[in-house]
């Protein structure tokens, strides 16, 4: 990354020519050849396509695509810009979301600043906090009519988001 914020070390030979290699190619991807200048919102494409390429060979062979690939400054901004998404439909009702209960403690304020209604589920603590069918069908229609359900997040505490 130093090589990348002061490209006068690109020719430092102290350096090793892999560093330097790298920092070049990062460079020549970024529009003026420097990190300081605009992007995509979802990153540098050759970020990403690098990216799509180390997933595709740990996961041995399963496609990756850079294009569905979205970078970001971390988790939470990156669930906010998400659920900012699913929560720009139309309609009458308030968006919903259906979240694990106990829920990862940044969860609640972040729903809240995007306008969406959290609707709990409950996991199972005695079963590895498993998540119950049932349970989150009971979540569903118990919300049906206060808000429209679109999105769930795992129960893995994570803060993934599935469309429903």
């Amino acid at each position: 990354m130093a090589v990348c914020l002061c490209p006068e070390l690109l020719s430092d030979e102290h350096l090793p020519l892999d560093v330097r290699l790298r920092a070049l190619r990062l460079l020549e991807a970024c529009d003026g050849e420097s990190v300081g200048s605009y992007t995509a919102s979802s990153g540098l494409p050759h970020v990403r396509q690098t990216i799509a390429e180390f997933i595709m060979k740990r996961d041995e062979g399963v496609p990756a695509y850079a294009k569905n690939i979205f970078i970001s400054s971390g988790a939470q901004r990156a669930l906010m810009v998400i659920v900012k998404l699913l929560s720009g439909g139309e309609g009458r009702l308030q968006t919903g979301v259906l979240i694990p209960h106990p829920c990862p403690h940044g969860l609640l304020p972040l729903l809240d600043e995007a306008g969406v209604m959290a609707v709990p589920y409950r996991l199972i603590e005695e079963e590895n906090w498993a998540v119950d069918l049932s349970e989150l069908e009971r979540a569903l229609t118990t919300a049906r009519g206060r808000c429209e359900p679109r999105s769930a997040v795992n129960h893995c505490g994570q803060g993934s988001i599935a469309e429903t």
